[in-house]
């Protein structure tokens, strides 16, 4: 797909949805985040399942023993993928912090120029209008970044033990 500055974007098909006027491209982070958490929900789920299956004598100790270790070897891998994607993501914030922090400083700049006399109208709305644009993008990201790793930080444990 090519997208603005002649590049080429190349995606998963599960990250592009189209409709007759537009083709909506879904963040990697948040299609994988998506998945995680519903494996992860999944998955305490069936242990729950599992153990109620037990309490209710349905299944064979042994047997409940060796699913039961199978499950958790599930779950902890599963748990050690969400956390690298939760960090991965936390730095991703970072950095689009620190571009909203130039660009919003940038801007204040110019309007202080312009204030002080020294930048003309023209030079504002040249400066307002090549930063502005980047702005809404990075705090609809930032938001939406927020908001999924919140999710993500939902479903994992407070901590982690093979008991």
């Amino acid at each position: 797909m090519e997208v603005a500055g002649n590049g080429i974007l190349t995606a998963r098909a599960r990250q592009i949805a189209l409709t007759p006027k537009n083709i909506t491209l879904t963040p990697e982070w948040k299609v994988e985040s998506q998945d995680i958490i519903s494996e992860l929900t999944i998955l305490r789920k069936r242990v729950t399942a599992l153990e109620s299956l037990k309490d209710a004598k349905e299944i064979d100790g042994e047997i409940y023993s060796e699913i039961l270790e199978g499950q958790k070897a599930g779950y902890l891998e599963k748990v050690k993928t969400a956390e690298a994607l939760a960090d991965s993501m936390k730095a991703k914030l970072g950095q689009i912090a620190s571009q909203l922090s130039s660009l919003t400083k940038y801007l204040v700049n110019a309007k202080l120029d312009h204030k002080s006399g020294a930048l003309d109208e023209s030079a504002l709305r040249i400066a307002r209008d090549s930063i502005e644009p980047s702005l809404r993008p990075l705090i609809a990201e930032r938001n939406d970044l927020t908001t999924v790793v919140k999710s993500l930080e939902t479903v994992l444990p407070a901590r982690v033990s093979m008991s």
